[in-house]
Order: structure tokens, then C-alpha cells, then sequence
């Protein structure tokens, strides 16, 4: 497919709108695409990629590479995608640093909302007539939700993150970032790596070689994710999207904990749970108006993306 250059900056800046979401909590790189228009080709393109590409390239045969394999589209998208990544790294520790209320309000509440989305999407549910009793849509909410909570008890520390559990990540964070709705970013954050993933950006952009052992790992997960997983996934979802749906509602209703902003640790030897509470209006620090304030505004950014999304297939 020819591009010409007008056209590859076009792409680069839906790239840079999916790397804005990819690493937003509770918003998915996979419907900005839908909304941009993007996604069935950047399936498509990736599901085409095999091991006879590196052969292409050592021959010299850029020009049959680039057309056979679309590199043109996945190189523009991807570049701006990692261009938003990269910068939005840098911002995003700065708060949670500095605001976390704030911050993990505005997550909260867009986790929330994605929520209700996901719901409104298996048309199968009748919540009137209570169908959605003892059918296996049920079953596997419940057990998204089980799930969800087991990994928070054995949520690792900072410290104990490694490579082997960082090439983990990338691989369930990546697969999570391919389908419209999940957001990738939240999967980390589950995962106990989402700031430690955050903070190696940091340091790999500064060439700091201590973090490069670390980024790879993360890096060759998503490698693997894409190449082994994109295929299985995107038929699942196309296939049984009411069963992946209900799975993954329920694995986000059941972490909702991690993203609480008024939340202490309660640390044993082998896990931790989390003491949630929520702040009196009537003190003179609280935080309560600020989190609900930063809460309204992720649900609304959901619904705003919603809309769009919608729209934009009216459209088509």
C-alpha cells in the first residue's frame, strides 16, 4: 500500500493517540484505533508478520518487505506510539508522585465507566427478567473477578520485580492493549509493574544501561504476546465476545481496590490486602472533593470516547 508522506504523518499522529491511551489507566489503545479508523488494518498487519521477514531484510529486499509485510503503515503508527509513550512516561510519575489522589481518582473513574461500557455490550444480558442467572456469562464474570483479587494478595513489591516477571507483563499487557475496551495500562497496575514499567521509560530515554536488561524483557513479552497470541485473541474476541467480555467485566469490577484513592496496605509475609476508607468531608485537609472531582472526569472522558467510537462507526 503506497503512502505518501502527508498521509504517514496522518498515521503517526492516530499512533500518538494510541500511545496516549495505551498508558492511561482504564483507556484502551484498541478503541482509539476503532475511533481513528485504524484497527482492522494494524490486526491484519500484525497477524502477517512471520520469521520470513528477518530473511527479506538480511537479503536486502526492502522494497518486497515493506510492501508484503505493510511496514510503511506499522512503522508510522508505531512510532508515534512510542513517541506518546515515552513522553507521557515522564509526566505521569511526576503525579503520581506529587497528586496521587488526583491521579488515581481520575483512573478510578475511568476504570469505572469502562466498566458499564463492557456491560452494555453483551446484548445477551437481561438484567429485567434476571436471564443472566446461572448462565455461563455469569460464571465467568465470578471467575474474572476471583482472579482478579488472588493476583492483589500476591501482588509483588517493587523490589522484587524481575525479568522474568516483567516478561510476563508484557506479554499479558500487550495482549489486554489489542482488544477495544481493555486497557492495557490498567492490567499493570494489577500486575504490581505499572509504575516500575513507568520509571524504566524514565531511565532507558536517559540511556541509563541499569534499566536496558529490564526493558528488553518487557519488550520481548510483547513480542511474543503479538506473534503468538494476537491471532488466538482477536478470534476469540470476534467468536465469543460475550464470554471474553464477561471474564474480563469481572476481572475489572474485582480490581477496582488497586485503584482506590484513599487506600492503606495491610503487608503480611506472604501477601497484602488493602484497608480501603474514605475521607471525612469535614476535616480540614480532605481530599474527598478533589478525588470525586478527578473521579467525574475520567467517567467522563469514557463516555466522551464512547460517542466518538460509536459515531465513527456510523459512519463507516
Amino acid at each position: 500500500m503506497k503512502r505518501n508522506v502527508l498521509l504517514r504523518f496522518s498515521i503517526f499522529l492516530k499512533g500518538m493517540a494510541m500511545g496516549i491511551a495505551d498508558i492511561i489507566p482504564g483507556v484502551s489503545g484498541g478503541t482509539i484505533a476503532i475511533i481513528t479508523g485504524v484497527y482492522e488494518e494494524f490486526l491484519s498487519t500484525l497477524n502477517r508478520i512471520d520469521f520470513k521477514i528477518f530473511k527479506l531484510l538480511f537479503n536486502g529486499e526492502f522494497k518486497k518487505t515493506s510492501k508484503k509485510y505493510n511496514l510503511s503503515f506499522l512503522l508510522s503508527l508505531s512510532i508515534g506510539i512510542f513517541t506518546s509513550i515515552i513522553i507521557l512516561s515522564h509526566y505521569i510519575t511526576y503525579f503520581i508522585e506529587n497528586y496521587p489522589i488526583a491521579l488515581w481518582s481520575f483512573f478510578f473513574g475511568l476504570i469505572l465507566s469502562s466498566i458499564f461500557f463492557l456491560f452494555n455490550q453483551i446484548k445477551s444480558w437481561n438484567l429485567k427478567n434476571f436471564q443472566f442467572v446461572f448462565t455461563t456469562k455469569l460464571y465467568l464474570l465470578v471467575f474474572g473477578l476471583l482472579i482478579a483479587i488472588y493476583i492483589q494478595t500476591l501482588n509483588p513489591g517493587k523490589n522484587e520485580i524481575n525479568n522474568i516477571y516483567l516478561f510476563f507483563c508484557g506479554i499479558i499487557s500487550i495482549t489486554a492493549m489489542l482488544l477495544p475496551g481493555i486497557s492495557g495500562a490498567y492490567i499493570l497496575i494489577l500486575l504490581g509493574a505499572y509504575e516500575t514499567i513507568l520509571n524504566t521509560l524514565k531511565e532507558v530515554v536517559k540511556l541509563n544501561l541499569d534499566y536496558f536488561l529490564n526493558f528488553f524483557s518487557f519488550i520481548l513479552g510483547a513480542i511474543v504476546s503479538i506473534k503468538l497470541f494476537s491471532k488466538f485473541l482477536t478470534w476469540g474476541y470476534k467468536n465469543y465476545k460475550d464470554n471474553t467480555l464477561s471474564c474480563l467485566i469481572g476481572f475489572m469490577i474485582g480490581s477496582l481496590p488497586v485503584l482506590w484513592p484513599w487506600k492503606t496496605e495491610i503487608i503480611s509475609k506472604d501477601f497484602f490486602i488493602y484497608n480501603l476508607y474514605i475521607p471525612s468531608f469535614n476535616s480540614k485537609n480532605s481530599t474527598l472533593i478533589e478525588g470525586i472531582i478527578f473521579m467525574l472526569l475520567g467517567i467522563g472522558v469514557v463516555f466522551i470516547l464512547e460517542y466518538l467510537s460509536k459515531k465513527n462507526a456510523k459512519e463507516k
